[in-house]
């Protein structure tokens, strides 16, 4: 009898088992079929706040239909070993649940926030404002969900006695293994910390004009360890999070987008300054990169054979600034060439003419 039973047991399990998965199947797609009917039915999932959360509830219900699925299987007739295992899963699973609702929570609020600012801005001040907002929110998002999951693992870990026995045992005896995950900790802990320091101080946001490593780009994303950087020549330059933190490094739109552009030009010391200051302001008012603030023309420096003179313009934002810079470059020195020729570089040498033969030296006629 005792033989026979167990096959008749394990039948009775597999035949429950695969009774639990049909149900699990058919809360999901009913919960999935149910949440599209009312959307559809009521246009419950078109508003700000329902774009962002509505989503996020579909997502979570597809995951919270096997834990009631789990809590049915307790009706089931199983022995205490099988019951015990359920009790585990099941606490795991609403640990796990409980962490998704918080992350998504989380999740939900930012994507709320940036929804209502977007970097897309035609005014300076509300995109610097916008880029301000998207660092901080990103940031602090990405910090939030990397707690929770810690905390939900560590939730995870607690209900196995066996496991924190074994790790604090571990962590207390292996001095080696300690220092390697202080360390390890450390360089994690570290780059949080220079993750929060950026979102708080905020020395760069996402779209600021940066020039590192010699190269000038855009901050393109800002993670909890490292930055990309989009380089003008379409390549993405990725340095670690510390790297803002510890290193110098230009920031071109810290407190606003407009700059100042300087182009220099050498020219002969006949040059005369006052027909450049002229069409400079003429070249300015017919290029529409030019934002009417800034057009100077200044002699900065003089050598032993030309002068530099500094054509300073401006313009909005970095990339008109760099087209004004080019356009002004090469209509400047086009307008030198056609109507001061004689102003380009030039160097310049005396020559001695050599004296005749004294008339002594001459052959005798």
């Amino acid at each position: 009898m005792a033989g026979g039973g167990l096959p008749r047991l394990s039948i009775v399990v597999g035949v429950e088992a695969v009774w639990a998965l049909a149900f699990w199947w058919f809360l999901a797609r009913f919960m999935a079929v149910g949440l599209s009917w009312l959307r559809r039915k009521t246009g419950i999932g078109r508003g700000q706040w329902a774009v962002v959360l509505f989503p996020r509830l579909v997502r979570f219900a597809h995951f919270l239909a096997p834990a009631i699925g789990l809590i049915a299987l307790e009706s089931f007739p199983l022995s205490d070993v099988y019951r015990a295992v359920l009790h585990k899963v099941l606490a795991i699973y609403a640990i796990g649940l409980i962490g998704l609702a918080a992350g998504n929570s989380v999740a939900a609020v930012g994507d709320t926030m940036l929804r209502s600012h977007p970097l897309n801005s035609s005014d300076p001040a509300a995109s610097l404002r916008s880029r301000k907002l998207h660092t901080q929110v990103k940031m602090a998002t990405r910090v939030l969900c990397f707690v929770i999951g810690l905390l939900t693992f560590s939730a995870v870990l607690m209900l196995f006695s066996e496991v924190r026995h074994v790790g604090a045992s571990l962590l207390a005896s292996a001095g080696i293994l300690g220092m390697i995950g202080g360390l390890a900790a450390q360089k994690t802990i570290g780059n949080i910390f220079a993750g929060l320091q950026i979102a708080m101080a905020q020395p760069v946001r996402l779209g600021d004009i940066v020039v590192v490593e010699g190269e000038w780009g855009t901050i393109e994303e800002i993670t909890l360890t490292y930055v990309v950087v989009a380089v003008w020549n379409q390549v993405r330059l990725v340095l670690p999070i510390t790297y803002l933190i510890e290193h110098p490094f230009q920031n071109w739109t810290r407190h606003a987008s407009d700059l100042l552009g300087i182009v220099h030009v050498h020219v002969d010391y006949t040059m005369p300054v006052e027909e450049m200051r002229t069409y400079l302001l003429e070249i300015c008012r017919k290029n529409p990169l030019w934002d009417g603030r800034v057009a100077a023309t200044q002699v900065t420096q003089a050598t032993e054979r030309t002068m530099e003179v500094r054509l300073l313009v401006s313009a909005q934002d970095s990339s008109k600034a760099w087209g004004l810079r080019c356009a002004v470059r090469e209509q400047m020195i086009a307008f030198i060439r056609e109507r001061f020729p004689q102003c380009l570089p030039k160097i310049r040498a005396e020559w001695e003419a050599v004296g005749k033969k004294s008339s002594g030296d001459l052959p005798d006629g």
